[in-house]
């Protein structure tokens, strides 16, 4: 795994590095690929700082970011929800396999799905299911994703709502 450290407002001592590499060595145990490239951004404002990671392995990017009046918290926080988002991304890409290999559905499943994609509009306007966009999303913390869907060849929008579900606009 590449570290490679940027900071804004902050200089970065070799003892600050050294924490940062300790905690994303825990990483190592998750993430199985030597080329993977971690940036790690370090900013500091109003005695806030803020750590922002981003991992790249392979066609994945993995994000987490934390701000607290400490540093080392900072760390610890962002790297603890970076963890839980790869641990979420490998359960979940297990099961999209096995759901491939047996080319089924478990009603669970489908259930599961149902809640999370609570309203679908019509739009005019990478292919990839559903449930593979609904894995970036929370891999990449944003609000939006936009992405070509394998079902109908056509470009999706998922998003995220306020009520913490999602959104899916299709076009029409």
């Amino acid at each position: 795994m590449k570290i490679q450290h940027k900071s804004r407002n902050i200089e970065v001592s070799d003892t600050m590095k050294e924490y940062i590499e300790k905690k994303l060595a825990k990483l190592n145990r998750i993430v199985k690929d030597d080329n993977s490239e971690v940036e790690v951004r370090l900013a500091k404002a109003h005695e806030r700082y803020t750590v922002e990671i981003t991992l790249k392995m392979r066609s994945i990017i993995v994000r987490a970011e934390e701000t607290t009046n400490d540093f080392y918290a900072s760390v610890d926080n962002a790297v603890g929800n970076l963890e839980r988002r790869l641990k979420r991304y490998k359960d979940r890409f297990r099961t999209l396999k096995r759901e491939r290999a047996g080319n089924f559905q478990s009603q669970e499943a489908e259930e599961k799905n149902r809640d999370k994609v609570v309203k679908i509009k019509k739009f005019e306007l990478r292919p990839m299911s559903l449930d593979e966009a609904l894995i970036r999303i929370d891999m990449l913390d944003h609000e939006f994703f936009v992405f070509r869907n394998i079902d109908g060849d056509q470009i999706n929008v998922l998003y995220k709502r306020k009520d913490g579900n999602y959104g899916l606009i299709v076009p029409s």
